[in-house]
């Protein structure tokens, strides 16, 4: 498929096996394949690129989410994206459903109180914390008598309960995996709401009166190598050394927040039990021994948003641009060592030079090197038996 020079390259990975083959491409084809593998489209006005070029179909499990909606009259955008782990369950249900509960609690609210910040803030933050709770609760009501009861039940007992037709119950499979949200909303008075859970990033643009573009960071880091969200989980679980170890939750997991993993949620014997005889091969029992000795006081991970108002009323819609990113954005940048806000605007400037031709491809070739062709090919061409970047998926917009 891929027709160049053969090369060899550690990609700054000393230690992890390299060197791996690759193939150094030229114009126009690396241009080509970068779009390609990107599956660059533009949707409802928002451009968006989702990149995984590791070649098993299905693969990438983001999922992001755009549709205007009408409330009360009035015109609303929302955009939405959402980077699913360790399977897809989690992810798809979200995609499918969330936005939808987010739209609901807007239509239930009194139409003179949909101008207030305060209020737009509660409801949006309040609607992921609600809908992952949801998720919870049909689960539990799967096994009505608890712990207790399902410590009494034999393995059959539980299966009959946990399989159906050869497959873990839909409320047992959306469970056992889990996904990041971040979520954008923009009301008719070009107020910008901000929900953040798990570290996804939101860079809002802005032009300044001279001209200059200035970047804000309106998402929060929700991962166990930032400072603020360990100390919060050891607050939280006072003696438990291990709750957060090696920059992971329990050891396991990066995110500190999340919808679904309801393993690091629940009580043991969920996993132990009821996960186990659901899905044997779920990838999450595969660390179960990791976990185990480490859970004595769950949830170890929230389902609380952060939540930020930006009022843009004063500003022209074409002096801002709008970045929503998975994490991949990082992985494939090379970033994970700089403080956000030093990459931050190095983005919004690739993507606001481009806002009339595919910013949000640009930002993704500036991020996978730019014009250094080597690198920009070996993230395309690597040819390792594991994916060698993160799913990564961008979308761009003015507001």
């Amino acid at each position: 498929m891929f027709h160049g020079q053969r090369a060899e390259s550690d990609n700054g990975w000393a230690g992890y096996g390299g060197p791996w083959p690759y193939t150094i491409l030229e114009e126009p084809d690396l241009s080509h394949h970068v779009e390609r593998l990107a599956g660059h489209r533009t949707v409802g006005g928002v451009d968006v690129v989702s990149f995984q070029p590791y070649p098993v179909p299905d693969h990438n499990q983001d999922r992001y989410f755009v549709e205007d909606w009408t409330i009360h009259g009035q015109a609303w955008r929302f955009l939405g994206l959402f980077d699913g782990h360790s399977d897809g369950q989690a992810v798809e249900y979200t995609v499918r459903y969330l936005p939808q509960a987010v739209k609901q609690s807007l239509l239930r609210v009194a139409e003179g109180q949909l101008n207030d910040p305060a209020t737009i803030e509660t409801l949006l933050g309040n609607a992921i914390t609600t809908f992952d709770d949801q998720m919870t609760d049909e689960l539990l009501d799967l096994f009505p008598g608890g712990v207790d009861a399902i410590a009494k039940m034999s393995d059959d007992e539980i299966r009959a309960v946990a399989v159906v037709n050869g497959y873990p119950h839909p409320a047992i499979a959306r469970c056992m995996g889990g996904t990041t949200a971040l979520i954008a909303l923009v009301d008719p008075a070009r107020n910008l709401y901000v929900a953040s859970l798990g570290d996804c990033v939101a860079i809002l643009g802005r032009k300044d009166g001279s001209a200059e573009w200035t970047s804000t960071i309106l998402s929060s880091n929700h991962n166990g190598s930032d400072a603020e969200e360990a100390q919060r989980i050891r607050a939280e679980h006072p003696g438990e050394e291990e709750c957060v170890l090696n920059s992971r939750v329990c050891g396991v997991i990066a995110v500190t927040r999340a919808i679904g993993d309801h393993a690091f949620k629940l009580p043991l014997v969920y996993s132990d039990r009821i996960f186990r005889i659901a899905d044997p091969g779920a990838y999450i029992l595969k660390r179960l021994d990791i976990l185990r000795p480490r859970q004595r006081t769950p949830p170890y991970l929230s389902n609380i948003p952060d939540v930020q108002h930006v009022p843009l009323a004063e500003v022209r819609a074409e002096d801002t641009v709008l970045i929503l990113a998975t994490d991949g954005l990082v992985d494939v940048s090379k970033s994970h060592e700089k403080p956000l806000s030093e990459v931050a605007p190095h983005w919004v400037l690739a993507a606001a030079g481009r806002m009339e031709e595919k910013p949000a491809l640009g930002l993704l070739r500036e991020a996978m090197g730019g014009e250094d062709t080597k690198q920009v090919s070996f993230w395309l061409t690597a040819e390792m038996d594991i994916p060698w970047v993160d799913d990564t998926t961008i979308l761009v917009t003015r507001v």
